[in-house]
């Protein structure tokens, strides 16, 4: 059997287990997709009982996509460049790293069809699946990325990478009024302290997927279930070497667009 899950803490909501299960069956692989809570304090333990159990891999969510850094063998160009994995692959060398959430993101982007050509784009937040966005942004041209965190130190670490702006989380209501694009990239539903003060025609992104999605007069919102599904569909390819079923894991998602 091929063993596979996702480790993380807390695990309160994750769709990450429906929809590699329904991929293993599609494509009729022996294949198990667990969920695995994972403390910070017992993180090298379980890694180290995962393998002994013959764990091909794992996904990661917070808080690990950083501190797993400390227990690879190997990291791919990606998640070296980014600063924080999610896929992990229990391999005869070890534990090997990849950042799948990067091809998430663009595929996210791709999906609502804006151009970021000299835009002006806010993040909000500095931690790992930020710092997927901020690598993906950096090769967008953008005209300028402002970067905020309740931890401004993180968010000065992120924005000395990619020559971005730092601004106070709070209020955020001067860089809203001129931003073409917000990112949530932290763990809070933001909108209805966000969209009120952004311009009309601009874009709110939320990477979480388990907040609904609100419509506001004359702001487009979306979530990050794009993101879910595209850096699910990488690595299940990393963990089987076999093409991912893109529409069976859309629509164990429930994603239903065409």
């Amino acid at each position: 059997m091929l063993i596979t899950g996702i480790i993380g803490y807390p695990l309160d909501m994750t769709l990450s287990p429906r929809m590699h299960t329904a991929a293993f069956q599609a494509k009729k692989i022996d294949g198990a997709y667990l969920r695995i809570p994972v403390e910070p304090a017992r993180l090298e333990d379980v890694l180290n009982a995962l393998r002994v159990i013959g764990c091909r891999g794992v996904n990661v969510t917070n808080p690990h996509k950083e501190t797993l850094l400390l227990f690879l063998n190997e990291i791919s160009k990606e998640a070296k460049e980014v600063g924080a994995v999610n896929t992990v692959v229990f391999d005869e060398n070890g534990l090997s790293g990849h950042n799948t959430d990067v091809f998430g993101f663009q595929a996210l982007l791709d999906r609502v069809k804006i151009d970021l050509t000299r835009k002006n784009v806010l993040l909000i937040g500095a931690g790992g699946v930020a710092k997927a966005a901020a690598w993906v942004l950096s090769q967008c041209n953008l005209a300028n990325l402002t970067i905020t965190d309740i931890i401004s130190s993180k968010a000065e670490d992120l924005a000395s990478l990619y020559g971005a702006t730092v601004v106070n989380s709070n209020p955020l209501h001067s860089p809203l009024t001129t931003t073409d694009m917000v990112i949530n990239a932290s763990s809070v539903d933001l909108q209805d302290d966000v969209t009120p003060f952004m311009q009309r025609g601009s874009l709110y992104m939320d990477l979480n997927y388990k907040f609904p999605v609100k419509q506001h007069e004359g702001i487009r919102s979306v979530n990050g279930l794009d993101m879910l599904l595209y850096q699910g569909v990488r690595a299940f390819e990393i963990f089987t070497g076999e093409e991912a079923p893109v529409d069976v894991m859309k629509n164990a998602l429930g994603i239903n667009y065409d």
